[in-house]
């Protein structure tokens, strides 16, 4: 699977959610249980928090990289004969394999946050047409994604509610008020500063 955030995913149809209806009707206490408005948000929420972190943040995944040497999209950069990538995932947990020039290549250490040396890289692989590719494993385990999975249920929370008019809203675990503004907004994949404050960690930085 092509992805829109630089990188590729196994050829599995789609991604899984990061919330699961089951998991929404446990937050909520099943107040919501049977509404038809819940499937649609739910997709978008978790696309919008995707799209803003810039990578599928979950569950932990093969993914593959690949970018040429001199002229790719910035995510390698050159320091001497020693090259930095700067991977577009976080919670990178495993380095597969690594190709320059479709030879295998050993000579790398992974850094925190998806940071990936290579070292002495041969002069005669460092051209414009040489690509470097780059198998590797991310994201997040399911055990560890409570703060998002309560993220997705607030989106979806807000829209349902917020398009019956409602100002301030209990259900089970998830209870909310809404501004005056903010109510304008029934979206669920309008992400208000708080919620982008809870996303920082999962968000992927920008290239060098």
């Amino acid at each position: 699977m092509i992805t829109t955030w630089g990188y590729e995913l196994p050829e599995n149809g789609s991604l899984p959610p990061l919330l699961t209806m089951a998991d929404y009707n446990a937050l909520t206490a099943g107040k919501y249980s049977g509404d038809v408005r819940i499937q649609p948000n739910l997709e978008a929420a978790c696309a919008a928090i995707r799209n803003y972190c810039g990578w599928h943040i979950s569950p932990a995944l093969p993914c593959r990289f690949a970018e040429r040497l001199l002229f790719g999209n910035g995510r390698i950069k050159a320091v001497y004969d020693n090259f930095v990538i700067q991977l577009p995932a976080t919670f990178v947990s495993e380095i597969l394999s690594v190709k320059i020039g479709g030879e295998d290549f050993s000579d790398y250490a992974l850094d925190h946050g998806g940071i990936l040396h290579l070292f002495s890289v041969p002069v005669c692989k460092i051209n414009k047409r040489t690509e470097v590719v780059v198998e590797y494993v991310a994201g997040i385990d399911p055990g560890m994604m409570d703060a998002i999975r309560e993220l997705v249920a607030h989106r979806i929370t807000h829209a349902l509610a917020s398009s019956n008019g409602i100002q301030s809203e209990t259900a089970g675990g998830v209870s909310i008020t809404y501004s005056a503004n903010w109510t304008n907004s029934a979206r669920s994949t309008a992400l208000a500063d708080d919620n982008k404050e809870v996303l920082q960690p999962y968000r992927l930085e920008g290239v060098f």
